[in-house]
């Protein structure tokens, strides 16, 4: 008994003197170690809030940011806006909550993503604006085609086309997205300079082949005649043409503000339709996650990349026979067979 006393009395008296520390407080230290140590290193989380399963062109897009992020050896964590903005929305909340290291974001609705994206700035987490922008400068970086400035000789291409008169069928895009306001500035910008042109409004085809295809062929069955038509995006565009196809008037006008696809180039060619197109790629999701990532790691990342102004992202005018490749679907965006393998483009139905 007395020697029992005895340890715990010296047992005191080291403790005191912080020679020894508590069990409960031995565990914790050891539970830190092992979170800290070797490899039990923290991996960095990136929360991918896509456009979504809506088109190809977000499934290329899905598809490249998955394979980059594993690449770098990040942790990414996807989120579907289904093409919508107001369903992307909360799902940015959603991300916000998760407190990952950094968003890619893939904005739907430029005013409405603002708020969440200053929100999560606040809150210490990078936000890598992907494709298209939001109503506030508060963000890590943007990476994006200038739709502003890459339409300008599209549009110029198609008002001389036009000899700078007549009908033009406009077809836009996802009505408050950035992406279409700024296809709508470089269209514009050309347009104030040829008054003989009218623009004939014939709707909003929402980045979707089938609504731009029914709403082309309504313009068609309506009577008039166009001189040149302009559409707001690939899919846009590829409707354009069909409904044109389908209708068998001849000649096609031409038409301009197509982003690249497989599918507009064989269109064009066994058609005999001119088309002027911007390369409007989805492999640039790899810029985007790679660009999170060295945030992530404190390096400096610039504010804004802009992708239309690599070369190899210029104009593509007729003729067309140079950049379509027979090998692939009409989904495939040009560009993205440079980063997914041919396995990789087969499992997203890119392979014919």
């Amino acid at each position: 008994m007395s020697s029992r006393l005895g340890v715990r009395k010296r047992f005191r008296q080291l403790l005191a003197l912080g020679l020894v520390i508590p069990f409960s407080a031995a565990l914790m230290l050891s539970a830190c170690g092992g979170q800290s140590g070797g490899g039990g290193t923290k991996t960095p989380t990136v929360a991918f809030i896509s456009q979504g399963t809506s088109n190809s062109w977000a499934a290329q897009l899905d598809a490249v940011a998955r394979k980059t992020a594993k690449a770098d050896g990040v942790n990414l964590v996807y989120f579907n806006g289904q093409g919508d903005a107001t369903k992307q929305l909360p799902l940015i909340d959603q991300a916000i909550a998760q407190k990952p290291d950094a968003i890619v974001l893939v904005p739907l609705g430029a005013a409405a993503d603002t708020g969440p994206v200053e929100r999560a700035m606040s809150m210490g987490i990078k936000v890598i604006l992907c494709d298209s922008t939001v109503n506030t400068d508060n963000y890590t970086s943007l990476v994006n085609p200038n739709a502003a400035t890459a339409t300008v000789p599209l549009a110029q291409w198609l008002a001389d086309k036009m000899n700078h008169r007549g009908n033009l069928l406009y077809i836009g895009g996802l009505p408050g997205n950035a992406t279409t306001i700024a296809y709508d500035q470089g269209f514009n910008q050309v347009m104030s300079q040829n008054p003989d042109i009218k623009i004939v409004n014939g709707g909003n085809a929402s980045y979707s082949i089938s609504t731009g295809k029914q709403l082309a062929a309504t313009a068609i069955a309506s009577g008039k005649s166009f001189a040149g038509v302009w559409g707001v995006g690939g899919e846009a565009v590829t409707g354009i043409m069909q409904a044109y196809i389908d209708a068998k008037v001849q000649p096609v006008p031409p038409i301009g503000g197509g982003a690249a696809t497989n599918g507009i180039l064989r269109l064009g060619i066994e058609n005999k339709i001119e088309v002027a197109s911007l390369q409007f790629p989805p492999s640039d999701s790899k810029v985007c996650i790679d660009t999170a990532v060295k945030a992530i790691k404190g390096e400096t990342v610039p504010k804004l990349i802009n992708i239309s102004a690599l070369p190899e992202y210029g104009p593509i005018l007729p003729p067309l026979d140079k950049y379509y490749k027979p090998q692939y679907s009409d989904d495939l965006y040009v560009g993205t067979d440079s980063v997914l393998t041919q396995e990789e483009l087969k499992a997203i139905n890119l392979l014919k």
